[in-house]
């Protein structure tokens, strides 16, 4: 059947030609749409890419794990406070034993020895010159005096170096190393 029987009527040139712009105009809008959904979609695909390559690989802990964990940090911590306490306990029993009160005693011993020594070799010094003649006697009982200072000095030194009512330093036991820790999350 012929198109003008349809009730169509047919098209000139120029209705045709307008028709085929407006199509044309229509495509060219329709492919810059495409073009700048692709863009986007593209760019939010690169996007997603790279925060998953720089996301880290974590390994998470389960709750039942990290739980354990809890309860283990908790124990050794107890067992600091009550070592602590022993220290302190012990520290009080040395302080308090008699070995600090001998010390002392002895300490204070050898500063009289000091003080008695140096008041005799004065008290030499001064009949020294009271007495006429050669002085060769007061070199040697000078020296014989140095000699027994030094050596209470030196008792005075050891003594003073004992060590009664301080404890020692508590080294610390180094725990084995377990890498980094794995973060939790709920």
């Amino acid at each position: 059947m012929p198109k003008h029987e349809e009730g169509e009527e047919e098209l000139s040139e120029a209705q045709r030609l307008a028709m085929l712009e407006d199509t044309v105009s229509t495509n060219r809008v329709v492919l810059m749409v495409i073009a700048i959904l692709a863009v986007v979609a593209i760019s939010v695909a690169v996007t997603i890419a790279v925060v998953k390559v720089m996301q880290p690989d974590v390994a998470y802990a389960d709750i039942k794990s990290f739980a354990k964990l809890e309860r283990d940090v908790e124990i050794l911590k107890e067992a600091a406070i009550t070592h602590e306490q022993n220290l302190v306990d012990t520290k009080n029993i040395l302080d308090s034993s008699n070995a600090t009160a001998f010390k002392a005693l002895m300490l204070e011993q050898e500063k009289s020895y000091q003080l008695h020594l140096n008041a005799l070799k004065q008290g030499m010094r001064d009949l020294a010159r009271m007495v006429p003649g050669s002085r060769t006697w007061l070199d040697i009982y000078d020296e014989q005096m140095n000699e027994a200072l030094a050596e209470s000095r030196a008792r005075m030194n050891r003594l003073s170096r004992l060590q009664t009512s301080e404890l020692p330093k508590v080294e610390a036991t180094p725990l084995p190393d377990r890498g980094e820790p794995v973060p939790v999350f709920n």
